[in-house]
């Protein structure tokens, strides 16, 4: 059980990395200073379950940490990083996953709250891998799109495979040109 946890914080990241769009239309989320996203990089460090992602879209790179909070339910953190480095966005995850024993998979079931969407990751994990379905919700901010996104929903779903062992890659920078 304890290894399921770590697998399932990889795999929102990956997710997240996905569900953005192009890589000019990156920016921080303004309301996370650098100091804070230091801080949410260290605890993310000191969680027991740790796991990194590598996108291959604009090379970003994903960091979850995770801790167990009960039967079958953990939280901590997520990190979106660019191909420098540089914190992209953060946010807290919560979730529950199946107990199960080690030979087998699991269900897990996490959520990924960022400032502009929540996402949503849902699908078979184990020990090492954790994989399904990744679905976003955008939260729209004016009132007229409130009621459009109540009447149809905005929502984008994209399938993710992720292992914990990518932790140290994606913590390492890379090589200069």
């Amino acid at each position: 059980m304890r290894g399921l946890v770590p697998a399932g914080a990889a795999c929102l990241l990956s997710l997240a990395a996905s569900q953005t769009g192009h890589a000019a239309e990156i920016k921080t989320n303004p309301a996370i200073s650098q100091a804070g996203y230091q801080a949410i990089f260290n605890q993310l460090s000191a969680e027991p379950l740790r796991y990194g992602g590598l996108s291959s879209i604009h090379t970003r790179r994903i960091l979850v940490g995770l801790h167990q909070t009960g039967p079958g339910t953990v939280a901590g953190e997520m990190m979106r990083l660019d191909s420098a480095m540089r914190p992209v966005d953060a946010g807290p995850v919560s979730g529950t996953l199946t107990p199960t024993t080690s030979a087998q998979l699991s269900h897990c079931h996490l959520k990924v709250t960022l400032s502009d969407r929540d996402i949503l990751l849902d699908g078979p994990c184990s020990a090492t891998l954790l994989s399904g379905a990744l679905t976003s919700h955008p939260r729209p901010s004016q009132l007229w799109s409130q009621v459009t996104n109540f009447i149809s929903p905005d929502t984008s779903v994209s399938q993710y495979w992720l292992s914990r062992d990518t932790w140290q890659a994606a913590i390492t920078p890379a090589p200069a040109p």
